[in-house]
């Protein structure tokens, strides 16, 4: 696998310069809770890394036989700086090297390109104004969601709960969805199928303060540590504006409407 991170991208708020989608028309309907999973299923990416890492992705566009995937810098930045080799799995099973990887200065966002011959769909990417209270839903590959401990990709639901007012490392807004460590660069989903944010935090509680609360040491503390229930993306919006600036000129299918019309009678959420 051949792997270079080119560059380092800067920060701005301008959205100019995007391609147009090839798709005429995006379906901006509400949909069903299994329609939903199916959109996410053929979309969302499985980052692996040569040191048995992973993290996850959605595939945003496709351009001839490459491919482009957005997914958080933290999950292809080594911290101990090793110079590891990533491939990516789209939802065919297939396993593809990664080719090319860059890194957004300020927010904790990457692309990841890599080839894809084939017929592959790509998630449109909502940019209209996101609230509290919204229903969401969210899709990544958690580390050890299986009795045997392979990779299973989860989607679950929530909710809107806050939008920061300043972002911290990009990431702005709060949902209630169910995460896990390696849903880090997941989709969050809104109800017509769109990608609205990037997955990359979800809230632990902190072990020391459950070891002064209950008079126990850290390292017993750190077992019983668990989710708060709220974790953070980053907005599509800041993403667009970040890769505009930068002159990524892919593909992009962008979409400006919120979710129109209502859900299928007789279909339940995930």
């Amino acid at each position: 696998m051949n792997k270079s991170i080119v560059g380092v991208l800067c920060s701005t708020v301008v959205l100019v310069g995007l391609q147009a989608s090839s798709h005429a028309q995006i379906d901006e309907t509400i949909k069903s809770g299994p329609e939903l999973n199916a959109i996410s299923q053929a979309t969302t990416l499985l980052i692996m890394n040569s040191s048995g890492g992973h993290g996850s992705g959605s595939l945003i566009a496709k351009e001839g036989n490459t491919c482009v995937g957005v997914t958080n810098a933290h999950v292809v930045v080594s911290e101990s700086g090793q110079d590891l080799q990533f491939a990516v799995r789209t939802a065919d099973q297939e396993a593809h090297p990664v080719t090319n990887i860059q890194v957004f200065r300020n927010e904790d966002l990457a692309l990841v390109t890599f080839g894809c011959e084939g017929d592959y769909q790509t998630i449109p990417l909502a940019t209209y104004q996101l609230s509290p209270g919204q229903e969401v839903y969210l899709s990544g590959w958690p580390a050890d969601s299986t009795p045997d401990g392979s990779y299973v990709r989860q989607f679950t639901s929530g909710s809107i709960s806050t939008i920061l007012d300043r972002p911290v490392a990009g990431y702005q807004v709060g949902y209630t969805n169910v995460t896990n460590s390696g849903m880090a660069g997941g989709q969050v989903l809104d109800q017509a199928g769109r990608l609205v944010a990037i997955h990359g935090v979800g809230a632990i509680e902190d072990p020391r303060r459950i070891a002064a609360r209950l008079g126990v040491d850290e390292s017993t503390a750190a077992g019983l540590a668990d989710k708060t229930g709220f974790n953070y993306g980053i907005p599509v919006t800041t993403f667009l504006a970040r890769a505009s600036q930068a002159g990524l000129n892919y593909p992009f299918e962008v979409v400006f409407s919120t979710p129109q019309g209502t859900a299928p009678q007789g279909d339940l959420c995930l």
